[in-house]
């Protein structure tokens, strides 16, 4: 009887092995693509894998862990960005001094004709949720496709779909007044 349940564990260990092995050059290309060095991705993925070796016996034997994984980098990613926010020094938080000056800010030196659309649409995406930036984001700014976006969230084509459009007009609402 212990033999079996040894050997039911060592499987389970295998797979779960297997799985790490498959996803993590995933996740690790997806830490590269939004942190700002290889040594802050190589440490976002280090979160990753410690959360995965802490919460790994709670995985069903044979469950797609590919979501989970993206779910956990996801969270990881936050928490670093939350920490390089705090520790953003002064001179990069922002270069457009507007707000600041007496002038008007067409007639400032630091006035960029071109950022205010960007500001707008800054402002609408910013008016969404969580969710519906993250879908944005994902789509228009990584390139997922539907199909990707689907697996990766567990839900259906047509959700995503309706999700993505939903967002967009709302989006859409708040540049039009």
């Amino acid at each position: 009887m212990e033999q079996t349940i040894r050997n039911k564990d060592t499987k389970v260990d295998r797979w779960l092995e297997e799985m790490w092995r498959i996803y993590s050059p995933q996740i690790y290309n997806l830490c590269r693509m939004n942190c700002g060095s290889r040594e802050d991705a190589l440490d976002v993925l280090q979160n990753v894998a410690l959360r995965f070796c802490q919460n790994a016996k709670k995985i069903k034997y044979g469950d797609s862990i590919y979501p989970w994984l993206f779910q956990v980098f996801r969270n990881c990613f936050y928490d670093y960005a939350r920490h390089r926010q705090k520790q953003a020094p002064f001179s990069v938080v922002s270069d457009v001094m507007g707000d600041y000056m007496a002038l008007p800010a067409e007639k400032s030196v630091f006035y960029r004709e071109g950022n205010q659309k960007n500001d707008e649409l800054d402002r609408a995406v910013g008016s969404l949720s969580r969710r519906d930036r993250e879908l944005i984001d994902l789509t228009f700014h990584k390139g997922l496709t539907t199909e990707e976006l689907s697996a990766l969230y567990g839900v259906s084509f047509n959700t995503i779909t309706k999700r993505r459009k939903s967002a967009i007009k709302r989006a859409r609402n708040v540049l039009l007044g």
